[in-house]
Formats: C-alpha cells, structure tokens, sequence
C-alpha cells in the first residue's frame, strides 16, 4: 500500500510512513450491522461537513474505509489518509464509540490532539484524516507536487500572516502536540480543532483554516 498519515492515540506512525494494513471495508458495506451505524455515521458526519466548504475536492477522496490493522498499528493508529489510493480510513478497533471517545480524550489530556469539543472522537479523527485530503486537493490548486509541499507552504503563509514568533515548530504546538510532528499533521490538527471547535479553536488552527479557504 501507499505512504498514508495518520493519527494515533500516544503513538503513531508520521505522515509519509506506512501503515500495516490487513483489510480496507467500505463505510456502507461496513454499516449493514446495526452495531456499526453510530460509528459510520460519525465518519460520514466529519467527511461531510468538509466537503459542504470545499465542494471541489471529491476527487480528493474515493474512499472511505473502515480499515482492520495489524502489528502495533492495531493500538497505535486511529486512522490514515492516502494520497496515492485517494482513501480515508478509520481504524475498526475503534469502531465502538465510547472506547474512541475514551481513547482520543487520553490524547488530548495529554496535549497531543486539540479538544473534539461537542464531536464525538470519532468524527475528531475523521476530520483530521480528511484534513490530509483537503490539504492533497489543495496542492492540486496550488500546482505542487504532493500535499506534504502545499502543507509547507500553507503553514508558512498562516504563520506569516499571524504575526507568528519563535518557528513554526513553537507556532504548531499551540495547535497539539502532534502539530509539530510535520507540516501535514499541523494542518490536519488544525482542520481537525477548527470544525470540533469552532471559534474555541487556537488562533494558529483559525490562521491555518483562513489560508485554506483561499482555495474553495
């Protein structure tokens, strides 16, 4: 499979770096057990309330997948987006909304994701993953030649336009912890704060979202 970014509870694997894969289910195939409605219908909630602002990057996602992993990233990956099988995918380890929610609010208590707000942990990991997508249709607007070097450009221009001081590195950690692991993954968080939290959400996520914007 193709390089994928993902999000992980205190562990996860980098934007770029491969996630181990056993099988991809599509969302609705997955959804026929009733079990799994809530569920799917978080991730459609979060892939939904992204493309109502960015109605141009559907080519940015085919698929939506809940995803069975093996390894450490059975544990350790909430979720993944890939640039190159154009798929988001949120780990079925976590398909029982309570164990996300209980999982993700770890995370956060420990700095390493923004607050979901209102959202459940689930819808929070769908926005982050469709965060690297919007970022991958953005690189297509912008003409560069993958999305991790649209997120350089991007965050460098919110950073700049914010009056921003100390680095970008400092900048992104007022976003999360796992901001500051790459330009992707400031991005996704600050997509991820920006719709969980609305105007609640770190003037460095609202910076991001305004450059983000640009390319509607």
């Amino acid at each position: 499979m193709g390089s994928r970014g993902s999000s992980g509870p205190s562990l996860s694997d980098s934007s770029g770096k491969d996630v181990n894969i056993v099988n991809e289910m599509d969302v609705w195939s997955y959804r026929h057990n009733p079990d799994n409605e809530p569920f799917v219908d978080a991730i459609n909630s979060g892939a939904r309330r992204i493309h109502e602002d960015f109605p141009g990057m559907m080519d940015a996602v085919e698929n939506v997948s809940a995803s069975e992993l093996s390894g450490a990233d059975k544990m350790g990956v909430l979720g993944y987006y890939s640039e190159l099988d154009k798929t988001v995918a949120i780990n079925e380890n976590y398909t029982d909304i309570d164990k996300m929610n209980q999982v993700y609010d770890h995370a956060v208590s420990e700095g390493y994701h923004p607050g979901r707000g209102d959202r459940s942990g689930t819808e929070a990991v769908t926005l982050h993953e469709m965060g690297h997508a919007l970022t991958a249709y953005v690189a297509k607007q912008m003409g560069v030649p993958n999305l991790d070097a649209a997120a350089k450009r991007i965050v460098n221009a919110a950073y700049k336009a914010s009056n921003g001081r100390g680095g970008t590195k400092a900048w992104a950690g007022k976003i999360s912890g796992y901001a500051q692991d790459s330009y992707a993954e400031c991005i996704a968080e600050a997509v991820a704060d920006y719709y969980c939290n609305g105007a609640n959400a770190s003037a460095q996520s609202r910076a991001i979202m305004q450059e983000l914007f640009k390319y509607r």
